[in-house]
Formats: structure tokens, sequence, C-alpha cells
């Protein structure tokens, strides 16, 4: 394996030249002798010692990504956009997967913190709990959060209230006047403010809120199809099913053809998140498009604001948008 000093003697240069181009910073190089020294470090396949760098610098040039549901494309498109961002800017990712639970999500924090990464974004799960604040005490000022957490870190959020009334505005204007919600955990903001955006609906149009008419589930396609059941073989069936995310909905149209219900014409469905996935569909699934990869590289631009000492917004709120597809729509 290439060392440091290898390169140097390649391209004619102090080893001080070589570290200053393999980690720029206050530095300058002249751009001739730079070029000399990228062309040795490539012929020689040379890679700077990470632990190395690390020490130099005074960071590990690592983040760590923590994420609930790694099967989840919602979640996998947000890494992407983190990914895209790091790359840019020469970081690496750590990435941990909690399947939502609260003692993985701390575990997790206590990993990256061993691992030394520079911040952490958190995407999804609950974070507001007495135990993962404390074990992020020692990166509370390099944390950004994915979604509505209430805890006092910079948020990259979707306006979940308006899409999820988007949704339900869409339903009522084809005739709906019983619409079922399938939702998740009361824990979750996102999900208190999908249930609000649904009650904000309603009540603009003078509908009654029925408690009968919401199930929660847990944001898998499995759970969609059980609570869908329990919705539709009530006596006074909803016409509409309103689902938390487009997986749930995904097992809702499921039980509703299962139950020899047709869709749309026996029952509308529209989703949240806009996964790929619901395009292909059959039939294709309305539903609220979110800015995925969006969330992902502007939490990943705020995180490295906040380590470079910037100020950053408290808030960047993200639009969602209606998408009509056929499970709404029978023309």
């Amino acid at each position: 394996m290439s060392k440091i000093h290898d390169v140097a003697k390649r391209a004619n240069v102090s080893i001080a030249t070589v570290s200053r181009v393999v980690n720029p910073g206050r530095h300058k190089v002249n751009p001739e002798t730079a070029e000399k020294v990228r062309a040795a470090v490539k012929e020689l396949n040379y890679r700077p010692n990470a632990l190395a760098r690390a020490l130099q610098m005074k960071k590990s040039m690592t983040i760590g990504v923590i994420i609930p549901d790694i099967s989840n494309h919602y979640y996998a498109e947000i890494v992407g956009g983190i990914q895209g961002v790091a790359d840019k800017a020469g970081y690496n990712i750590i990435l941990q997967n909690t399947d939502r639970d609260p003692d993985q999500i701390v575990k997790s924090i206590y990993l990256l913190r061993e691992k030394i990464v520079d911040g952490i974004i958190f995407s999804g799960g609950t974070i507001n709990g007495y135990e993962p604040l404390s074990a992020l005490k020692e990166l509370r000022d390099r944390v950004v959060v994915i979604g509505r957490h209430d805890v006092d870190f910079p948020a990259i959020m979707v306006d979940n209230i308006a899409g999820a009334t988007l949704a339900v505005e869409h339903l009522i204007e084809l005739g709906h006047s019983r619409i079922g919600l399938i939702g998740w955990s009361e824990n979750s903001t996102t999900a208190k403010d999908r249930l609000s955006g649904y009650k904000n609906a309603l009540a603009q149009n003078s509908y009654p809120y029925d408690q009968s008419l919401i199930c929660q589930g847990s944001l898998t396609p499995e759970s969609g199809y059980n609570q869908a059941k329990i919705l539709l073989s009530r006596e006074n069936r909803p016409s509409a099913i309103f689902a938390g995310n487009d997986q749930m909905a995904f097992g809702a149209v499921y039980a509703a053809i299962e139950m020899g219900l047709r869709v749309p014409e026996d029952l509308a469905v529209i989703g949240f998140d806009n996964i790929p996935l619901s395009s292909f569909f059959v039939p294709p699934l309305s539903t609220i498009a979110v800015p995925m990869s969006e969330l992902g590289s502007d939490s990943m631009e705020t995180l490295i604001g906040l380590i470079a000492g910037e100020q950053v917004a408290r808030i960047k709120l993200h639009k969602t948008k209606l998408i009509v597809r056929k499970s709404t729509l029978s023309k």
C-alpha cells in the first residue's frame, strides 16, 4: 500500500504539500503543483489514513444517520439525498436502522458517539424522550432532525397538516362523506399532524369527526391490510380511505379487493409520500408527494453549516403536492 512519502517522492514535492492537497484547508497550493500531486495519488492508488486525517483536522469527516426502517423507500430516498451532499463535501456516512425501537435508538446514538462522528441526522422514530436527548448531549450543537420532533434542534420538515388536508379535500370533492383514516403511533408528531390535517378538512367542509373511522397501524402494507379489514367490515363502512403512508395504502387496496370491492368504484384510497412504486401499483395510487431527496440534501447542508459554526434556520418547511391517480378516479 502506497504511503504519503511515496506520493511526495513521485510528485517531487514535500510531504506537507501532499497533505495540503489531500486535506484541503487554509493553506493554498499552486494549481500546477496540486495537479501533480493528484496525478501521483491516482497513479499510486494512495488512500489517506482516515485516523491521521481526523486527528490533524480535528474532525472525523463522518456523520451518523439514524432511520427507523431501512426497507421503506421513503427513508432510502432521504438517505440518497444525504449521501449526494455528503460525497461532494468529503463526508462519509454511518447508517443506523432502529426498527422504531426506543432502546435501539439510544444504542445507535451511543454507537455513533463512540465512532466520533462530527454530527448526527435523525429521521423518523421518536427522539423527544429523556434517554435519547441525554445520549445526544455531547453532540447537541451538531444534530439535525428530519420531521417535527418537538426538540431544540434544527429541523427539516414536511407540511404534513397541509398535505393531509389536501388528501381529504380531494376525497370530499369526489363526493365522499365517510372517509376512514389509517394512521399510526400517537407518539409520532408526523402522525399527529396528518390526523390534524384530516380533521381540518372535515371541519372546513362541515363534516362530523367520527372516531369509529380511525384505525392505528404501523406504517407497513400488512398493517394497512389489517386496519382496512377492520374499517371495511363495519356495518356503515367508509367509501374512502386516507392512509398515513403509501405502504399502508397498498395494504388497504389489497384488503378491499380481497373483500370483493372495486377500487375506486366502491372504495377510493389515497396514500402519502409518493414513493416510486405508487405509480406502478394496480390501480396506480393517488397520493401526497413529499420531496424526500430534498429533505435529505437539506438536512446534510444544514449539518455542514452547524459543524462550520454557522447560524442555520431553526425550521425549514417543505410543501407537499397532490398526485391524482386511478385509486381515487375511475377515469
